[in-house]
């Protein structure tokens, strides 16, 4: 999609009521749902560390390095991701900041991106950050080219993150398409799953690690 396509759907979406927001997610699970995700290799699960929640994951990422945030919101994990890794740069990409945290975007390690992820990503070197962390649009097809994307930008032994690993296809809040995207990249690429993070309302994160032998 365009860049300022998106930007145009995003704003008519966040102008909408909220009972009409509702009715537009529900109106999506009329179609036919995706498939279901392919059964990991066990290989790929045995390495995994299974933590209490994403901000444990920050203490096994490497401080002093070069992190990327895709989607930031209000950034309350951005300001976890500078107060436990102290990153030489953290590079923040959305389509908005308008919401975020006043002392996030201030910060002397932080370089915002307002623009599409996807546009971002495809103007970095390949091997740049030692962490990408996604937590932008979360349907299927945008999780797919996020991947697409991100998975060259990290360097060997890296780390690519998901926030809310799951599906959903319920009225309220429509289609996540992050765990099978997930899943399907991990079949078709090899990368193990390196951290497994829990969450109260099971909209969990995980981390896979970047393959040094690529």
């Amino acid at each position: 999609m365009n860049d300022w396509l998106y930007k145009t759907e995003l704003a008519i979406r966040r102008a909408m009521p909220e009972q009409l927001k509702l009715v537009v997610r529900a109106a999506r699970l009329l179609k036919a749902p995706p498939p279901s995700a392919p059964t990991l290799p066990q290989a790929q699960l045995d390495g995994c560390i299974v933590l209490s929640d994403r901000n444990a994951m920050l203490g096994h990422v490497m401080k002093n390095g070069v992190l990327c945030e895709l989607g930031v919101l209000h950034g309350a994990f951005a300001l976890q991701m500078l107060a436990q890794t102290q990153p030489r740069e953290l590079h923040l990409v959305d389509v908005t900041f308008a919401g975020c945290d006043p002392v996030v975007l201030s910060h002397s390690s932080v370089r915002t991106h307002q623009m599409m992820t996807t546009g971002f990503l495809n103007a970095c070197p390949d091997g740049m950050f030692d962490f990408i962390y996604v937590d932008a649009d979360h349907s299927y097809p945008a999780v797919c080219a996020d991947i697409q994307a991100a998975k060259n930008k990290v360097k060997p032994g890296g780390l690519l993150a998901f926030n809310d690993f799951a599906r959903i296809l319920r009225p309220g809040l429509g289609q996540f398409g992050v765990h099978q995207a997930v899943c399907e990249f991990m079949v078709d690429e090899g990368w193990p799953l390196a951290f497994f993070c829990m969450q109260g309302e099971a909209l969990y994160d995980v981390a896979l690690r970047r393959p040094s032998a690529v």
